[in-house]
């Protein structure tokens, strides 16, 4: 188990857990979908699906995963039976069918052919820090995010958070540190950066794998264009892509931190996810830490 992305979301106001935490948790746990349903999300143990434990703390951080099923229905299929559907009743009663009629038409197909559909999973992974008093969620989109948050606010009935974001657009943070090469420590420069002019037909520049202290990168900053995503290296520890709604994306971990990462022997997956998590929330607390700093 480890982060991939990290979106940090601050408590607005000072935030504990309900002392039936594990209880509030377990009325929203996932249970698979029935015939007539096209998805199901609820809470799922950090440990598999051979253990009923929703929660798992070290220290004062608690870990949760969430799982998603969805009923997969090809568009083609869907669209290919309601053509034939709408060319019968045209044919049987002479008329051409109205939108209004079409969409119905699909709803009850859909209602038919989701006992038959194929279903996918997916966990999804997030963490309360509550000395630090932030959450971080493992999601690259943000309306995923959004809906472990939801569903974490509807177990607990209030949580109150907002995204983690400084006072000034994070373009400006980015713009600024690369075109002065002068990156806030323990933070370095990494080898990615994506460019983009402020007008709205203006053009892109990405950079991978690329020296972003070259002369021509420096020319389109002092043309204007500014840094949507930057990538870094944090504490040797890290790296990522930072993206201009501060979402970190693409995070793993160095050689440097791997090397130091004490290997357990034949673990237990209940000892491998605690040693993983004991990690990741080290690591993420003081990176969370390092980031107010930076964008103070």
């Amino acid at each position: 188990m480890w982060f991939k992305n990290l979106r940090f979301y601050h408590f607005s106001e000072n935030f504990s857990l309900p002392e039936n935490f594990e209880e509030q948790l377990a009325e929203h746990s996932f249970h698979p979908c029935s015939r007539t349903e096209q998805s199901s999300f609820g809470w799922f143990s950090p440990f598999g699906p051979d253990n009923e434990t929703l929660t798992h703390s070290v220290g004062n951080c608690w870990l949760l995963c969430a799982k998603r099923e969805e009923k997969v229905l090809p568009s083609t299929v869907v669209n290919a039976q309601l053509d034939e559907k709408v060319r019968q009743i045209s044919e049987a009663e002479g008329r051409s069918v109205p939108r209004k009629e079409k969409q119905n038409l699909k709803e009850d197909l859909i209602h038919q052919l989701l006992p038959q559909a194929f279903s996918r999973f997916r966990l999804s992974w997030g963490y309360i820090d509550l000395d630090r008093q932030f959450i971080a969620v493992d999601e690259s989109a943000a309306n995923k995010a959004e809906d472990f948050l939801g569903l974490l606010r509807g177990s607990v009935g209030s949580l109150p958070v907002r995204p983690f974001s400084p006072s000034e657009a994070v373009e400006v943070y980015l713009t600024d540190w690369l075109q002065k090469q002068d990156i806030p420590a323990p933070f370095e420069l990494g080898d990615e950066a994506e460019l983009r002019s402020p007008q709205a037909d203006g053009g892109i520049i990405r950079c991978k794998q690329e020296d972003l202290t070259r002369d021509d990168i420096q020319a389109h900053l002092t043309a204007g264009k500014q840094v949507t995503r930057l990538g870094l290296v944090w504490q040797e520890n890290l790296e990522f892509i930072l993206e201009a709604d501060m979402a970190l994306k693409r995070v793993k971990p160095t050689d440097v931190l791997l090397d130091a990462k004490d290997d357990l022997v034949d673990p237990t997956p209940e000892e491998k996810v605690d040693a993983d998590f004991a990690l990741i929330s080290g690591e993420a607390g003081q990176l969370f830490d390092d980031l107010k700093k930076a964008f103070e």
